[in-house]
């Protein structure tokens, strides 16, 4: 049996279906938040060490978002508070969002991120398109209070100000699909992560490298189409030098940028081993810290006592930290409640959402569009997941009890919309109840 320890309680069914997947060569660190999808199969916020020699791997337990995560800018209050003092300027710059940025789930003919295969130097053989890879993607201006000196080195000057940030999360899109499907495919042949990921193999070091670096390239070029749209002219890029000859672009210098769902070979062991960081961030793969909350309450980033963003992270979880929240209902729930919400509503003549007017003035998305009477909220805002809850118990243990924790609060942003084929379930169903009268 696989070697399975947790810093809290590990609930029965977890600790059975880790023991279940992983084989006796395996250990697992379960953190604080941990929990399989329902609807995937994939683990959150566990950390696995498998051994790169044994064979029959499961590949269930890999998550297809492969190295996805999340990257922030510092925007300059001036630039920020002229936007959230003007409720038109606002209302622009979330119409900007939302026509700038592309989402597969608002165009079942797209795909975002670049491909997994690329020539000798690792660059792209083509252009690509940067955007939204699944419903979990966002982008947008955040605020937060954080305690600083006014000046660095001023000791005993610390006092709230305020700061802004330019938040995108998603993934690596093609590349990371691409990526699941060969390595699943190995995995099921019996090939082992040695083999998997030797100069030749499949999916080979090459993939390993590019889909490592896929998400974190999709997110820079977000963030800087999201700048524009916010009026962030003067942000800092540079160019991206794993882009192709023929279609150079330029993206964002992020400040914060965490990654999840990885998987790095771990030198210095007795034997080969690899470790998977199952919806929690790597800190040795990472540039600072970052967890999510639900979307209506943004993100929590971390600094050192020092207010610098790169934090040297030590813990007995692998030095990693949770980053997702514990999932309340499922994507096909959510949509059940939102389209009988709508219906509801439509007979009332008023709003279907409980935070209607929070929703309306800080958030947008763009959905498919697939006739339906009303603009139906992604799932994403119907209280899909439950709020940051791992600070206040484990800073200690995690290694951030020394840090300073800054939540991030949402201003203006664009999520992904509901994926087309529920949309579609749930704009039928709120049809029937309105009728022929369209009233989007």
């Amino acid at each position: 049996m696989a070697r399975v320890l947790g810093l809290e309680e590990i609930p029965s069914d977890l600790r059975a279906a880790l023991s279940a997947t992983l084989r006796v060569s395996d250990e697992a660190v379960v953190l604080p938040n941990a929990s399989r999808s329902v609807e995937s199969g994939a683990f959150k916020n566990v950390v696995i060490r498998f051994s790169g020699t044994d064979p029959e791997v499961n590949p269930d337990i890999f998550s297809s978002a492969w190295f996805a995560g999340v990257s922030a800018v510092v925007v300059p209050a001036e630039i920020a508070e002229a936007l959230m003092r003007d409720p038109a300027k606002r209302s622009i710059a979330l119409n900007k969002l939302k026509e700038k940025i592309p989402s597969e789930m608002a165009n079942s003919d797209l795909q975002v991120g670049p491909k997994l295969d690329g020539d000798d130097a690792d660059r792209d053989t083509e252009g690509w398109v940067a955007g939204f890879d699944s419903g979990s993607c966002c982008v947008g201006l955040y605020s937060a209070r954080q305690s600083r000196a006014p000046e660095a080195g001023l000791s005993g000057f610390n006092r709230a100000h305020n700061a802004y940030y330019l938040v995108c999360k998603a993934g690596g899109g093609v590349a990371a699909q691409t990526f699941h499907s060969r390595l699943t495919s190995a995995l099921k042949a019996g090939k082992t992560l040695d083999e998997c990921f030797t100069e030749g193999g499949t999916p080979g070091l090459q993939a390993l490298r590019r889909v490592g670096l896929a998400a974190q390239r999709n997110r820079a070029r977000i963030i800087g189409i999201a700048a524009n749209a916010i009026g962030f002219f003067a942000m800092d890029t540079i160019g991206d030098n794993a882009a192709c000859p023929d279609a150079p672009h330029r993206g964002a210098i992020p400040q914060i940028d965490v990654t999840y769902n990885c998987l790095r070979k771990i030198d210095g062991m007795p034997r080969s081993t690899w470790q998977y960081a199952a919806g929690c961030s790597d800190a040795a793969l990472s540039q600072g810290l970052m967890a999510s909350s639900n979307v209506a309450e943004g993100f929590v980033a971390f600094t050192s006592s020092n207010d610098e963003f790169r934090i040297n992270l030590r813990n007995e979880a692998y030095n990693c930290v949770p980053f997702v929240t514990a999932r309340i209902k499922t994507a096909r729930e959510l949509a059940t409640s939102a389209a009988d919400a709508h219906s509801k509503a439509s007979t009332k003549s008023e709003p279907a959402h409980p935070d209607h007017v929070f929703i309306q003035e800080r958030f947008t998305w763009l959905s498919k569009d697939v006739g339906s009477p009303v603009d139906i909220e992604p799932p994403s805002l119907w209280g899909s997941h439950k709020s940051e809850a791992f600070i206040a118990n484990w800073a200690r243990e995690l290694g951030v009890a020394s840090c300073k924790a800054i939540r991030m609060a949402p201003e203006a942003v664009c999520v992904a919309a509901m994926e087309p084929a529920k949309l579609r379930a749930a704009a039928k169903k709120v049809k029937a109840s309105v009728g022929p009268v369209s009233v989007r």
